[in-house]
């Protein structure tokens, strides 16, 4: 599990025409909270700079990286922050 943000990383790649796109893990600042996994793979921060992303609503964006992380957000992230630049 400690490659998930290279997982993160290259599916986004593979599947979004990025300028720059940056993946941080976040989950030890999340390690004290009751509702957080303690598996230090569970909140994760997403900054994308992607001219195909800015296209669309927000929304959309959001549900496409969704879409792309499907199998990671139903098992194993508990908190995915993305932004896009």
């Amino acid at each position: 599990m400690s490659d998930l943000k290279y997982i993160i990383l290259d599916k986004i790649k593979q599947n979004i025409v990025c300028e720059k796109v940056q993946v941080n893990n976040k989950s030890h600042l999340h390690q004290h909270h009751a509702q957080s996994p303690k598996n230090n793979n569970s909140h994760f921060e997403l900054i994308i700079s992607s001219a195909e992303l800015k296209k669309l609503k927000p929304v959309d964006a959001h549900k496409k990286i969704y879409e792309i992380l499907d199998e990671e957000m139903k098992n194993i992230i508990h908190s995915l922050e993305i932004k896009i630049n």
